[in-house]
């Protein structure tokens, strides 16, 4: 029965690579106009102000910013979902114990995850700017994002596990629709919540030093 739940894999790919390319837009926008109006805070007085740019490093760590911040608002819709398959577990009358609980534990790490994301889209600006204030707070926002990141993930993956190998420990329609329309998304989000935090903690040298080698 589970089997006859689940999208079909051509469905998902292309489903995954339509939102990847719409993910993209925004981010790559916002960067295409921020990022150049930042390459003077770079410049070293040795190197020509048309080759000024910061390093690879800190300006993909703010297009992920961008990416993963434009995700705060609409990442509100994941605790909905959660709320909804809740509320159908107890309509339906087969929410045992361990569904609302999944349920709940899902609608919390997403709601975690929108309230790191919301801090992002400001903290791109401000690494194409070099705002050297945020040398000292960078690693520990990294830290930070990354250990939380750490837990969602691990949480996500925790209970994608279970589900699947004690079939009877939730309702089979109820662990097709909570992979699909949250535990999946939210295990992603965080696994690119993760990849940021790591690119911000090697920043942290950059904003400070001066002299550091752009590469």
């Amino acid at each position: 029965m589970h089997a006859a739940l689940v999208p079909p894999t051509g469905v998902t790919i292309v489903a995954a690579a339509v939102a990847a390319i719409l993910a993209a837009l925004l981010p790559t926008c916002l960067y295409l106009y921020v990022e150049p109006r930042g390459r003077l805070s770079w410049g070293t007085g040795a190197d020509l102000p048309a080759t000024r740019r910061a390093p690879a490093v800190v300006r993909w760590t703010a297009w992920l910013s961008f990416a993963v911040g434009q995700l705060a608002i609409p990442w509100l819709l994941v605790p909905v979902a959660c709320a909804v398959l809740l509320y159908l577990q107890m309509k339906l009358g087969v929410g045992r114990v361990m569904g609302p609980a999944a349920t709940l534990a899902t609608a919390a790490v997403a709601l975690l995850q929108a309230a790191l994301a919301s801090r992002l889209l400001p903290l791109g600006v401000r690494l194409l700017a070099r705002d050297r204030r945020l040398s000292t707070r960078a690693l520990a926002i990294a830290r930070t994002n990354g250990c939380a990141s750490a837990l969602v993930l691990g949480v996500a993956a925790t209970l994608s596990w279970a589900m699947a190998a004690v079939p009877g420990l939730v309702h089979p329609w109820l662990r097709a629709a909570l992979t699909w329309t949250a535990l999946r998304p939210v295990m992603g989000y965080a696994a690119l919540s993760l990849l940021h935090a790591l690119l911000l903690g090697r920043c942290a040298s950059f904003l400070a030093d001066p002299a550091k080698p752009k590469r």
